[in-house]
């Protein structure tokens, strides 16, 4: 089902006061673990892709794609913000979050000092992984967020909605800029082993910090999310590396598109997750504040 929600820029703010944000998902913590790592890293990452492609767009005159540029950096700072403001706690809290933090900022700092075509199909990467890992959400979207804190657990199903929503962009920019395709294969084994590296070791350098280390279901469970994530990721990447391919012909998980059409413009606001609303599309739960 392709979403039919127009994009649009929602900056919806998020309320971390009441929680333990290192531990806002007491049934889960290992996936808790895995998505801080995310955390961690998305106001290093979604910086550079803003740069990068909004570099590469001003080669094209292109307007209608440079109009969906401007709404999808919208989009992607209004996420890093959002989780910038979440990693202010975790980090105060741990002293193996801002290790995380600081490679993270080397990395992507690395990374900055590429060239601009490399830039632009390093982001039409970055948008395949985004949109797999949000898929892979949505399929276990039960199991993995049941019990989870309502306002963490809106956050990342938020970006992850987003993710899906804009899937297309990067890739046309990458497509309009000369020179950047060819770069792609080596931008997709760079996002691979950045992002899925940074997430796997960033998540169990946090897993292993925390008292539920000894617990061999937990071990378990991680190696299960691991293969079967690698399972939806990889033939994705794979068929992105095709002459024809385009995002747009991704099939869109149902649930995340149905759940931005209930954002208010009017007042900036999106409802958060809640159990109830899981599998439907629509929730009860009162909003977030904008």
């Amino acid at each position: 089902m392709q979403s039919n929600s127009t994009p649009v820029v929602r900056r919806i703010s998020f309320d971390y006061s009441n929680i333990d944000v290192s531990a806002w998902h007491p049934r889960l913590p290992e996936f808790a673990c895995g998505a801080n790592a995310i955390s961690i890293l998305m106001p290093h990452a979604e910086p550079y892709v803003i740069r990068a492609v909004r570099s590469a767009a001003r080669q094209s005159d292109d307007r209608d794609l440079r109009h969906n540029v401007d709404i999808w950096a919208g989009q992607e700072a209004a996420h890093f913000r959002a989780h910038r403001n979440f990693n202010e706690q975790l980090l105060a809290q741990s002293r193996v979050a801002r290790l995380l933090d600081r490679v993270g900022r080397r990395i992507f700092g690395w990374l900055g000092s590429r060239s601009p075509a490399f830039g632009a199909a390093f982001a039409a990467a970055f948008e395949i992984v985004a949109f797999a890992s949000a898929r892979w959400t949505e399929e276990r979207l039960t199991d993995l967020m049941a019990g989870a804190d309502d306002e963490a657990a809106s956050l990342y199903l938020w970006h992850l909605a987003e993710e899906i929503e804009h899937k297309g962009v990067a890739h046309d920019v990458m497509v309009a800029t000369e020179g950047s395709r060819r770069f792609y294969p080596l931008g997709t084994l760079t996002a691979f082993v950045f992002l899925i590296g940074f997430t796997l070791f960033g998540g169990l350098a946090l897993f292993v910090s925390s008292r539920h280390v000894f617990n061999p279901i937990r071990w378990m469970r991680l190696i299960g999310w691991g293969f079967s994530l690698a399972w939806v990721l990889l033939p994705l990447l794979a068929s992105s590396l095709t002459r024809d391919f385009h995002p747009e012909s991704l099939v869109d998980p149902p649930w995340m598109a149905q759940w931005l059409m209930e954002f208010d413009p009017v007042t900036n606001t999106l409802p958060v997750w809640t159990q109830a609303g899981m599998g439907l599309g629509r929730t009860s739960a009162p909003p977030l504040a904008a």
